[in-house]
């Protein structure tokens, strides 16, 4: 072993004096190989990075789709709004009307307190029948008749001495929704006609104009961006809990179709509970009156506020006569929906791929039993969302667009019966001479308002799906 001078410690031959136990190509922890261009590995920075630009994009996309999901609830909007009204608003046959009535004030300012009752005015023998539209028509035009800028102010004058029906808050009661005269000047006409036709009458109407036609829009859009969010959420973690397959294969590619059935239902229904004031808002939101001085309203979040103060807050918010109607709904509606592609492709044995043509004719049948099943449901639902039960001293009346039925439904059932029994259109004038029978006095018309809206749209898309398969044919021969 030699000293170098320059080197305080020993070195010898091959080995150096610093590193004595280092051995050249052993892969020593203590030390870093920077391995080759083609062994490199992606730096963790990098991963991060990547991260962070997936996140970005995925924010993106989410923006992007709660935008087009608000436009097209903004497009979708005008038609609601219409199809809403027509379902909610009441037209009862003029010989089957109801009305309450609670006193009858005199004009000079007098009140004569009377019981509260229901006067159900119906014709009950055929010859009476004959004369009542002759009767009801010469009374409108005596009323017209009075003018009350000839002669004098007398007191004592027998028009002012007609007593009118008026509610317990001092409200004149209309004594037929036909009734022009008695009409309040922010409601609209009974709408005797389709979607279209109530768009127009909005339209006309000075206290409503185009802005009415999006009146619950913003509330749809929420409704409708936390369905799609909560639905298929809940439907994953019931069908993790019950060890079931993937919520995102097809049923019908299934073997037993029953149980991702069940929690697919399962989740509709909970989430349309859950979701059931939105849908309570909206609907009020689109029937109120839009005059400053008539609504009572300003918002959805007002309207959270104003439901929750004056209908026994939260248990009255859910709990309520909206709670059977809207859990039937929520539970019939996906039912039907998910059953249709199994009865065409188990029962019905048509493929889509080898007869698009036959499927989507068949889509189109299942569809339409859907509407005559869904709509009454519906129309129910909406029409118990628009009663207020509450008699807080105080309080804004709900003053509706159009004419809401003035005794209140006691429940699905008497709202099925009673819409069966009173409404279904006016009767015209050919028809009076008609017996009575249970084909005019009974009539489903008014379940059914917003139908040909709805087999409108899925005419179209019967007939886009079969020129679809058409060109697929086609591009395949």
């Amino acid at each position: 072993m030699s000293t170098d001078h320059n080197h305080p410690f020993p070195t010898s031959k091959g080995i150096n004096g610093l590193r004595p136990y280092y051995t050249p190509g052993l892969n020593n922890g203590n030390y870093t190989i920077v391995p080759d261009a083609s062994q490199q590995t992606t730096p963790y920075y990098a991963n991060e990075y990547d991260d962070l630009i997936d996140s970005k994009t995925a924010a993106r996309e989410l923006i992007n789709f709660t935008l087009l999901k608000y436009l097209t609830t903004a497009v979708s909007s005008p038609f609601e709004v219409s199809k809403t009204l027509l379902q909610v608003q009441y037209m009862p046959r003029e010989d089957a009307e109801v009305t309450s009535i609670t006193r009858t004030k005199v004009e000079d300012g007098s009140d004569d307190e009377q019981e509260e009752y229901n006067e159900f005015t119906e014709e009950e023998e055929e010859e009476e029948e004959e004369d009542f539209y002759d009767e009801h028509n010469s009374r409108r035009r005596r009323r017209h008749s009075v003018d009350l800028n000839s002669g004098t102010l007398d007191v004592n004058d027998p028009v002012f001495k007609k007593r009118v029906p008026v509610d317990a808050s001092g409200y004149i009661v209309r004594p037929s929704v036909y009734d022009d005269p008695t009409r309040p000047p922010h409601q609209l006409k009974p709408i005797e006609g389709g979607v279209w036709k109530g768009i127009g009458e909005l339209l006309k109407q000075p206290h409503e104009g185009w802005r009415s036609l999006f009146k619950g829009q913003y509330t749809n859009w929420l409704y409708e961006i936390s369905h799609l969010f909560l639905q298929p959420t809940l439907e994953g973690t019931l069908n993790d809990m019950f060890d079931l397959y993937d919520d995102t294969i097809p049923l019908v590619h299934l073997d037993r179709v029953g149980p991702n059935l069940a929690t697919l239902v399962a989740s509709n229904l909970i989430v349309g509970f859950l979701l059931s004031p939105l849908e309570l808002i909206r609907t009020r939101l689109q029937v109120q009156s839009a005059s400053p001085l008539r609504r009572k309203y300003k918002g959805p979040f007002h309207a959270l506020r104003t439901i929750i103060q004056e209908e026994g807050g939260i248990k009255g918010l859910y709990f309520s006569h909206n709670l059977v109607p809207t859990l039937l709904y929520h539970s019939i509606t996906p039912l039907l929906q998910n059953v249709t592609p199994l009865i065409i492709d188990r029962v019905f044995r048509i493929s889509a791929t080898e007869s698009p043509f036959l499927y989507s004719l068949a889509e189109l049948g299942l569809n339409t039993l859907e509407i005559l099943v869904t709509l009454p449901l519906d129309t129910i639902r909406k029409r118990l969302q628009c009663q207020i039960r509450t008699r807080t001293p105080g309080n804004k009346r709900f003053e509706p667009v159009v004419a809401l039925r003035p005794v209140p439904y006691t429940g699905v059932a008497n709202a099925i019966y009673c819409i069966i029994k009173e409404e279904g259109g006016r009767p015209k004038k050919s028809n009076r001479l008609q017996r009575k029978n249970i084909l005019t006095d009974w009539s489903l018309r008014g379940l059914y308002h917003g139908f040909n809206m709805q087999c409108t749209s899925n005419i179209v898309l019967f007939f886009l799906h079969a020129i679809n398969g058409i060109e697929d044919d086609y591009e395949d021969f």
